[in-house]
């Protein structure tokens, strides 16, 4: 279970770094904001799974599950909202 939530972190790591040279390297405002609103999404469901994984109990899982819906549903409206 750690191997698997050790990969998954590690997975997530990279595609937020990903993200973020998309930020540095893209040429318009409007791309810079898709890169970072996609690869932001990828990489926070990877580093939340990867958390789940290790959770020690199912309380902390719910409040796990409960930060990614949070994330899910915030993340799309501020990114229209910076557009």
């Amino acid at each position: 279970m750690e191997t698997a939530s050790s990969i998954l972190l590690i997975l997530g790591g990279l595609v937020v770094f990903t993200g973020a040279l998309g930020l540095v390297r893209l040429p318009g405002f409007f791309n810079r904001l898709h890169a970072a609103g996609v690869i932001d999404t990828l990489g926070a469901w990877l580093v939340l799974g990867g958390l789940l994984l290790v959770s020690p109990n199912l309380v902390v899982a719910f409040q796990v599950l409960r930060i990614a819906r949070l994330r899910d549903l915030i993340a799309p409206v501020i990114a229209n909202a910076m557009g």
